[in-house]
């Protein structure tokens, strides 16, 4: 079958730096691999990719970048047999709605899959909005076993499929991913994403991308989705598959950095030493980063010494708060004062350090937030070279989802929740921690300072926030400069071509 999958534009809060990062859309490549070794003929039709610098208002509020819906039904080739639709998060949901409306206009007959992290937690929508089967967990498992009933008429009999009449519970769980083929990339723009710099983590080589090595997490943080969508379970591919694999990408792609997009890449400390030994052993040259964080308490001093000398440069902690009342009843299980020796370890190894807080959690009173003030202010003195201050955002499907009011916007449940009773406050809490983490920077680490405008002015970024900073200049000329030279036209003919199943 020819098989088109389709990666919704970037949504974001005008002028917000909370929220979704254009980045390489590394699931599509893993998802296209396995399709194609299936049988079928794969396009992706990539909206953000396709047109990086065109920006469009949104609901008001919000923004969008990339193709329209009206654009990327024009770019899907008219000989698709099946449209498979990503949705990675809430603020995409209203994109992909309309996405789904183009595409039943212009492919009645066409059947029309939704699959990807968000509709894991909101499959109705979707199916009312003429979706005709809906796949919650991994695409990689259920998308091939779909298509295979399709061509045969046999009776669905998978779990986490939903369609009109009929409806079948997903049972969270993680499935193999040793044997899944390495991603197939040949049909997105890498060049654009190398040209643009945009990553989710901080991009310092010439050519990068991101890979996942496992999936699943056994903590139960009550903020998280995550262990509702794995079940609690943790499942990690070999160390010398992840060699083998970044091996490939940089024979096929001439890539030479990698972003380790897992949720908790850590958990065995011997895969962590064995895979930077690993590295090590077979001389490769390539650095690697942790932009998604990793568990501070599964890193050792030995570990990151080997991590570092096996091209580690970033890495990211999540502490989440200072306050041992609130992290219990976020239900995360922190140990402070490993967490501050991780920073100081990682300040002497000359690894780029990142801690991420959450604010606003239920029955949090300023007594915690200064809590959560002195600890991060002895981060900053050990070493810590950025920090992300998130507010707690009630994402469907996690403990904390109570808080959504019944009627709400699905974009409205964002990083910036300005809908919560708490909003002027932890905003306020936001802005004092960013304050003075500027502030103790300059004064205790004043030549790291200085070196995020030399990181801003060679794209050669050290950190997230330097990435940020380029990138919202960007944006300014993107969304004021660049109207006036260009007028945003139609696409005439389609951009993307079908890849047939390797022979």
């Amino acid at each position: 079958m020819k098989v088109v999958l389709v990666k919704t534009p970037v949504v974001n809060l005008r002028n917000s730096p909370f929220g979704s990062v254009p980045g390489i859309p590394t699931n599509l490549a893993y998802l296209a691999a396995v399709l194609r070794k299936s049988g079928h003929s794969v396009a992706i039709v990539d909206a953000y990719g396709l047109a990086p610098h065109d920006f469009s208002s949104y609901m008001g509020k919000f923004e969008v970048r990339g193709l329209l819906p009206e654009e990327i039904v024009q770019v899907i080739p008219k000989d698709v047999d099946v449209i498979g639709l990503s949705v990675h998060c809430t603020l995409e949901h209203g994109l992909a709605v309309s996405i789904l409306s183009e595409c039943r206009k212009l492919f009645p007959k066409v059947p029309l899959i939704v699959g990807g992290y968000h509709t894991t937690f909101a499959v109705d929508p979707f199916i009312k909005a003429g979706a005709d089967y809906v796949l919650q967990g991994e695409g990689e498992h259920r998308f091939p076993m779909l298509l295979e009933m399709l061509e045969s008429g046999r009776e669905f009999t998978m779990d986490g499929i939903y369609g009109h009449g009929y409806s079948s519970e997903r049972t969270p769980e993680v499935c193999p991913i040793e044997d899944f083929p390495f991603g197939f990339f040949d049909p997105l723009p890498l060049e654009t994403y190398w040209g643009l710099r945009f990553a989710h983590g901080p991009i310092q080589a010439d050519k990068y991308l991101s890979i996942f090595t496992s999936r699943g997490c056994p903590y139960n943080c009550a903020f998280c989705q995550t262990p509702k969508m794995w079940g609690l379970k943790w499942m990690a591919k070999s160390y010398g598959r992840i060699v083998d694999e970044m091996d490939y990408y940089h024979e096929k792609y001439g890539v030479t950095e990698f972003h380790i997009q897992d949720e908790n890449f850590s958990l065995s400390s011997e895969r962590t030493r064995n895979f930077a030994l690993e590295l090590i052993k077979r001389g490769r040259k390539y650095t690697f980063c942790f932009p998604s964080g990793v568990k501070a308490e599964t890193l050792g001093l030995k570990e990151l010494e080997l991590l570092k000398q096996a091209g580690c440069y970033y890495m990211g902690i999540s502490p989440e708060s200072a306050s041992e009342r609130i992290l219990k009843g976020m239900n995360k299980i922190v140990d402070l004062e490993h967490v501050e020796k991780v920073v100081k370890w990682c300040f002497d190894l000359g690894i780029g350090i990142n801690c991420n807080f959450v604010l606003g959690f239920p029955g949090e009173e300023k007594v915690d937030r200064k809590k959560t003030y002195r600890f991060i202010r002895k981060l900053i003195r050990l070493g810590l070279d950025e920090i992300v201050a998130f507010m707690l955002t009630p994402l469907p499907g996690t403990d904390m989802s109570y808080l959504m009011p019944e009627e709400i916007e699905y974009e409205e449940i964002n990083f910036s929740p300005t809908w919560r009773e708490n909003y002027n406050v932890i905003s306020r809490a936001r802005l004092w921690i960013y304050t003075q983490f500027i502030v103790l920077k300059f004064l205790y680490h004043p030549v790291k300072f200085f070196q995020v405008f030399i990181s801003i002015l060679t794209r050669q970024f050290r950190l997230k926030g330097d990435m940020t900073v380029y990138r919202f200049m960007v944006d300014l000329k993107d969304r004021f400069i660049r109207p006036i030279f260009h007028r945003r036209e139609k696409m005439k003919t389609p951009s993307v071509e079908f890849y047939p199943p390797p022979e």
